[in-house]
């Protein structure tokens, strides 16, 4: 009797043992498939083919719906970011996977008459997916109609801060931070990469607004056009020249630090035949960062813009490895020190392609 009490309590601390050791095995085996799907491959980088240009979206640049960005995206997280400038809480889209790998950072910027929901953005969000990148799309302050937005000391404070929030919160490749925008998104980036350059391994500005008191004056002959009713609600005035108001639209304007981002490598594009921003507000740009020798004259420039083609004796390339047939084709190119200008033929736009491939060549 006691032999068989024995041989029963024997047998049952075995069982009690394998039974822990397949849960130990099966834990291990669902851990490291958990564990596999987090860091899953990356695919190799190829061109999305599904999008193109901004124009070519099927939404419009003032298209903006938190749903939207769900349906197609549903890890996208909408956060807000205080402010080390002012202490504001600053709204942002951001997304990041679970990966334990160091990824990029994408920062997109808005827009000037939209807002950190704009859905023409998502193409690059959905590229962050793909390829585990981390993506922040941040407000900023906003459409560019009040003192605090409109590349204010608190709206570039707030794209710093964006940065931030991703480094602190993720495993961000400090090497691998980009900036792209476009059009008053553009200018942003500009001024942010002139004030931070540290911080940017490249910086992508699609139609890129140059200098407010010039752009001021242009749109005096569009009246039609609200944006000098923008411009004069976030300086408090009309910005005409040797006013105290024109020294603040100077001071948001990158044409007054670009200069300062000359460490940084930075992509301008623009349409030759944009009538809303002219070419010649990249061309300044490009100018002040480029080589003496690559810079191109107010000549030439000026012709540019009245007559929407080169001048003949203009010399550059028309092609670039980034644009591919589908993106708006290339009529110039020329890449100097750290800055490369793309004049292709179009108007206000801005293509995810070139954009991506670039920015994912570069690395600080």
């Amino acid at each position: 009797m006691k032999r068989t009490k024995s041989f029963l309590s024997s047998n049952i601390r075995l069982l009690f043992f394998i039974n822990i050791l397949i849960t130990a095995s099966l834990c291990s085996c669902d851990s490291y498939q958990k564990n596999r799907e987090k860091n899953r491959p990356i695919p190799p980088i190829e061109r999305m083919q599904e999008y193109t240009t901004s124009k070519q979206y099927p939404a419009t640049f003032a298209a903006e719906s938190i749903e939207e960005w769900r349906k197609q995206l549903p890890e996208v997280q909408n956060i807000a970011i205080k402010s080390t400038a002012d202490g504001q809480l600053d709204s942002a889209l951001y997304y990041v996977s679970e990966s334990d790998r160091k990824k990029p950072l994408l920062v997109v910027l808005h827009s000037w008459s939209s807002e950190y929901l704009q859905e023409v953005s998502l193409p690059f969000a959905l590229w962050a997916e793909k390829y585990d990148w981390a993506f922040i799309q941040p407000n900023y302050r906003g459409v560019f109609e009040r003192p605090e937005a409109m590349a204010s000391d608190v709206a570039i404070q707030d794209i710093v801060d964006a940065v931030h929030y991703a480094m602190e919160h993720d495993n961000i490749d400090s090497s691998r931070v980009y900036l792209v925008g476009s059009s008053g998104g553009a200018m942003a980036a500009l001024v942010a990469a002139s004030r931070h350059p540290e911080l940017w391994a490249g910086v992508m500005a699609w139609v890129p607004v140059f200098d407010l008191v010039d752009w001021y004056q242009f749109n005096l002959y569009y009246p039609h056009r609200h944006y000098n009713d923008q411009i004069c609600a976030a300086l408090g005035g009309e910005p005409f020249p040797g006013t105290e108001i024109a020294e603040e639209a100077k001071k948001r304007s990158p044409s007054t630090q670009i200069h300062q981002a000359k460490n940084v490598p930075i992509f301008l594009a623009h349409g030759i035949n944009d009538l809303l921003v002219p070419p010649s507000h990249s061309i300044r740009a490009f100018n002040i960062l480029a080589a003496p020798a690559d810079t191109i004259s107010q000549e030439q420039m000026e012709y540019i813009v009245s007559e929407q083609v080169l001048p003949p004796e203009l010399e550059g390339t028309d092609n670039d490895k980034y644009f591919s047939n589908a993106d708006p084709p290339v009529m110039f190119e020329r890449e100097s020190n750290n800055v490369k200008l793309i004049l292709y033929k179009g108007v206000h736009d801005m293509a995810y392609n070139p954009s991506l491939l670039w920015l994912n060549d570069q690395k600080r």
